[in-house]
């Protein structure tokens, strides 16, 4: 089996993230909705916050103003993966058409890379929020909060990625031009 190209692993690898890209947009529909949801289908509304450096489990709808903080935290942090799978379904597209240099990848790398750092920033925002929120404490939860550097690395990283494939296809359509 061929990497690039039709038939190829990354034809492959793109209809997988096309798939993980719709139910993640679904889920993201989903959760956005939760709030105009009647009270009495709210009753058993949980979830777990698990992206990002906080992770705690709550029941959604009941109690203080903090839990509205998380579940605008986890909303953020899923609709940045929706978008980050959104454009590396775009970027694996041409590869798996067989074309390595597109044009617009290097914009797009860019564009993912900056998505991965605001959406890390974000968390953090909301992390710091809600420890100084005063109401977080009363459910016996452990809170703990940092800057996740991880997520920022990888951004720059894709940063410079997009700088690599931007010459990389600049060195193929002067070559072609060139033949």
């Amino acid at each position: 089996m061929n990497l690039i190209g039709q038939k190829s692993i990354a034809s492959t690898l793109h209809l997988v993230v096309k798939m993980a890209f719709f139910l993640s947009a679904a889920g993201v529909l989903l959760l956005s909705i939760a709030p105009l949801l009647p009270y009495h289908y709210q009753q058993h509304v949980s979830f777990t916050v698990k992206s990002g450096p906080l992770d705690v489990y709550f029941d959604m709808f009941r109690g203080t103003e903090a839990r509205w903080w998380i579940w605008a935290m986890e909303l953020v942090s899923r609709t940045y993966h929706a978008v980050v799978l959104y454009l590396l379904m775009r970027i694996l597209a041409p590869v798996g058409a067989g074309e390595l240099f597109h044009a617009k990848t290097p914009t797009r790398l860019r564009m993912m890379g900056c998505v991965v750092i605001i959406g890390s920033l974000l968390r953090t925002v909301f992390c710091a929020s809600l420890l100084n929120w005063g109401t977080v404490t009363e459910s016996g939860a452990h809170f703990s909060w940092a800057i996740d550097f991880d997520a920022i690395f990888i951004g720059i990283v894709l940063v410079v990625l997009a700088e690599a494939f931007r010459r990389g296809y600049a060195l193929k359509t002067e070559s072609e031009l060139t033949v």
